[in-house]
Formats: C-alpha cells, sequence, structure tokens
C-alpha cells in the first residue's frame, strides 16, 4: 500500500501549524502523529475519520522545533489497517 507524503508543515500562528498531506485514494481517514522528539517518543497523535488532508495543529509550545508525519488507515471488517508513515518533516513553531 502506498503511503502519504506530506506536501507542508509550517508555523500558521503563534503555538499553532498547518499540516497538508497528499490524498491516498480509497483512504478512511488520516492519523497525524507530532513530537518535538525526531523519533517520536511521548508523541501525541491527532485521528481523522473523514478524508480532510489538513489539519491544524494548536496547543503547541512556542519557538519549539516540532517533527511531524502522517499515515492513512483502511477499515476492513472492524479492524482499522494502517499504511506506514510518511517521512517525518520538521517545522519550528512560531
Amino acid at each position: 500500500a502506498q503511503k502519504p507524503s506530506i506536501k507542508a508543515a509550517k508555523s500558521t500562528n503563534k503555538k499553532q501549524a498547518k499540516i497538508s498531506w497528499k490524498k491516498i485514494t480509497g483512504a478512511d481517514g488520516y492519523t497525524v502523529q507530532y513530537s518535538t522528539k525526531a523519533n517520536f517518543k511521548g508523541a501525541k497523535k491527532v485521528t481523522l475519520k473523514q478524508n480532510t488532508v489538513t489539519r491544524t495543529l494548536k496547543k503547541l509550545k512556542s519557538s519549539k522545533k516540532y517533527y511531524v508525519r502522517v499515515r492513512a488507515y483502511k477499515t476492513i471488517g472492524k479492524k482499522k489497517v494502517y499504511t506506514n508513515y510518511s517521512n517525518r518533516k520538521s517545522m519550528r513553531v512560531k
């Protein structure tokens, strides 16, 4: 299965960042993971059910470097089947 690729990740306002990624055909939703650590230890996760390709992350720490990555999922029966995560992208929060 193909994995999503992040198109843009940048800080828009103070303590906020907007992430956008390429749509995966047939995906039921996406998981966005973000962290201040490159290895994503203790990362926060947002699951998006509808097929959105952008997300604004709020309540981030100001002037910190964040790493983000995205994966798609498809629901088969009652089970979610995930793709691999996209390559990580880093950004500095305003």
